[in-house]
Order: C-alpha cells, then structure tokens, then sequence
C-alpha cells in the first residue's frame, strides 16, 4: 500500500534502486504500526531514517523484518 509513496520519497532523495520498499516499510512499522497517521513531511523523513538502519543492519536482517510482517516479496501485505 505504500510502495508508491516510498518510491516517491527515495526518487526525491537520489535514491532509486538502492532500496526494497518493503524493507523501507518494515523499520518504519517498528517506530509507526500505523502509517496512515503521518504527516508527508514526517513520512519522508521516517523513509530517510528506514534506510539508516538498511544499511546499519543490511539487507539480509532486513529481509526477515519484512517478512515478519508480512511484508513478502510479490505479495501484498
């Protein structure tokens, strides 16, 4: 539901193609279990935090976050 958005916001930032948008999703479900509450100025920021810890903690310790919540690769959660 919000690869769109997060696409979006990685573009802006110079970003394409360096993250999986589920990842970027996954951190910041831990900090935001509702999304939908956040301002666009406070969701672009949470995105540019998601990618510090990518790459703090990579892409495979992103991966199974992901998937913890349901966030799989093909599917929508």
């Amino acid at each position: 539901m919000y690869e769109a958005l997060i696409r979006k916001v990685l573009a802006q930032a110079g970003l394409v193609g360096r993250y999986e948008p589920r990842h970027v999703e996954a951190w910041m479900r831990l900090e935001h279990p509702t999304l939908d509450r956040l301002s666009a100025e406070q969701f672009s920021r949470e995105v540019i935090c998601a990618t510090r810890c990518i790459d703090r903690d990579g892409v495979a310790r992103s991966e199974l976050l992901a998937g913890s919540l349901g966030l799989v690769a093909g599917r929508a959660a």
